[in-house]
């Protein structure tokens, strides 16, 4: 039976969405959550993939709003931009409308520094898509501040449902630490020490999307607490957390199994250049030689991100194979990005 590039982008994007879902729901946002997942959820990174894949589930995009009306304030801006400076996934107008209706309110101003229009001269399009692009209507008098950034919907109703993070979840420990420390390096450092027996400062930057530099601040600051301890490992300093400290952060009568830290803005990176790619208007009817360049420009395009994922290993296709060989292997790596997530 031949390959059905559109229907594997569009079990590729369901099965992505509901992992959004999941994600979300496990924060707070109105949603059935019920599966205990010890990957510590990435805020930051769930919500620039959620301006651009949640353009396809009308409830998803704007359950999120509503969770972000009130917990916008978990969200460090300043990581934000930085994730999306190096992993460029989100939809820029999306994040802006959302931003602009934050800013609004009193505790949430920090958020107008994203909500300033893109320079663009097309007509405004509809924000909500099927799976095949085309426009879900509206209804009703366009959402003024979608519009205003060129995106046209029916009014933001927020139906006020949705919960600050479970504590006691093993995926909303960063949430927790935030809680803790405030949103800043600190909090990521401490999840990300939580979730490994140690590591340099460098290798923590590049994980929690931090400056090098700064993170061996901090990293020398919180040694003073007495909780973290260093050696000397040539050039490199060597942190990790005192034992016991884990037993104060963590209660681990309350959680399934340790948490583990998943670098998800290039997972979510790589699905997004797959996505994009397989759902190529017409590629099931090229021929089987345009095929293969397609899906190696893909391959090409995500392997940074699944190098820096750490997934590369793990793959079945290479610039070495070709035709249906080629095709077969990409539809098999999706299925295990798919496990992965």
């Amino acid at each position: 039976m031949p390959i059905s590039f559109q229907h594997s982008r569009d079990k590729l994007l369901k099965q992505f969405l509901d992992f959004l879902w999941q994600q979300w729901s496990t924060l707070g946002v109105a949603g059935q959550s019920d599966r205990e997942d010890p990957r510590i959820i990435d805020p930051e990174a769930l919500l620039l993939a959620t301006t651009r894949f949640g353009r396809y589930d009308p409830r998803l995009l704007d359950e999120v709003i509503d969770w972000l009306s009130s917990n916008g304030k978990r969200i460090n801006l300043q990581r934000l931009r930085r994730l999306h400076d190096e992993w460029p996934v989100a939809d820029l107008r999306v994040l802006a409308a959302i931003s602009r209706g934050l800013a609004a309110q009193s505790v949430m101003r920090k958020w107008a520094t994203l909500s300033e229009p893109l320079p663009s001269e097309a007509e405004p399009e509809p924000l909500f898509i099927n799976f095949d692009g085309s426009p879900l209507p509206v209804l009703h008098t366009p959402d003024q501040k979608f519009l205003r950034h060129g995106l046209l919907r029916d009014p933001v109703e927020r139906r006020r449902m949705s919960r600050p993070p479970d504590p006691v979840r093993t995926a909303n420990l960063l949430c927790c630490m935030r809680a803790l420390f405030g949103v800043n390096s600190r909090a990521e450092i401490m999840a990300w020490l939580l979730s490994h027996e140690s590591g340099h400062p460098a290798a923590i930057a590049r994980d929690t999307g931090y400056n090098p530099k700064s993170v061996q601040h901090t990293l020398n600051e919180m040694e003073d607490s007495g909780h973290i301890r260093s050696r000397r490992d040539g050039r490199e300093k060597i942190f990790w957390l005192n034992p016991g400290a884990s037993d104060f952060l963590i209660s681990h009568s309350q959680v399934s199994a340790p948490p583990r830290w998943v670098d998800w803005m290039p997972v979510f990176s790589a699905i997004t250049t797959f996505i994009t790619a397989i759902g190529e208007p017409g590629l099931d009817d090229f021929p089987e030689q345009v095929q293969s360049i397609r899906l190696r420009q893909a391959l090409d395009e995500a392997m940074p991100a699944l190098s820096r994922a750490g997934l590369t290993e793990s793959l079945t296709a290479s610039r070495n194979l070709t035709g249906k060989q080629l095709i077969s292997a990409i539809h098999a790596d999706l299925e295990k990005l798919e496990r992965t997530r």
